[in-house]
């Protein structure tokens, strides 16, 4: 596949994840939770990259939900770091791929974005109960951002078999 084959798809599937992520998922959200799609496609594509490549796409995809979205810059972007470096050193032990398996660790991932971008909030910026925070809208969030995961993994898997056909 040629290089402009390859950047054009990178655009559109960027595109594609803002689009829905900040025009239509708000249609469908339960109360203000909403699956953050951001993450989920951290946690794909670090699953599949590892430690370094996983760290890089965090970084790139929270730096770019921070700046489309009214969270202080860096934010996501330091958690999805952290989460996407984590997410591809425990691929290296784990039997990951099937999409149970992976709508798990993308649990966990939400879980543990959440908290960082909480601790961060805490520190320097805005104070926030921790309780009240983690049980009204980081456990929410990830549990409805793992259920999409789910879907979507199985849906990829899916089409990937069907491509190999």
């Amino acid at each position: 596949m040629k290089i402009e084959t390859k950047v054009a798809l990178l655009f559109g599937a960027l595109l594609a994840l803002i689009l829905f992520q900040m025009r239509l998922l708000p249609y469908i959200a339960i109360g203000n939770i909403r699956p953050d799609l951001f993450l989920l496609a951290v946690c794909y594509l670090s699953l599949r990259s590892g430690e370094a490549k996983g760290a890089l796409v965090g970084f790139g995809l929270g730096f770019l939900e921070d700046s489309l979205s009214f969270s202080p810059l860096g934010v996501k972007a330091l958690s999805f770091a952290l989460a996407g470096s984590l997410l591809g050193v425990v691929r290296r032990g784990l039997f990951w791929d099937n999409p149970l398996t992976e709508s798990l660790l993308l649990f966990s991932a939400g879980i543990f974005s959440g908290f960082i971008s909480l601790l961060v909030l805490n520190f320097f910026l805005i104070p926030r109960p921790v309780g009240g925070t983690l049980f009204r809208l980081i456990l929410p969030e990830s549990f409805l951002t793992a259920l999409c995961g789910f879907f979507f993994f199985a849906l990829f898997r899916r089409w990937k078999e069907l491509k190999a056909k």
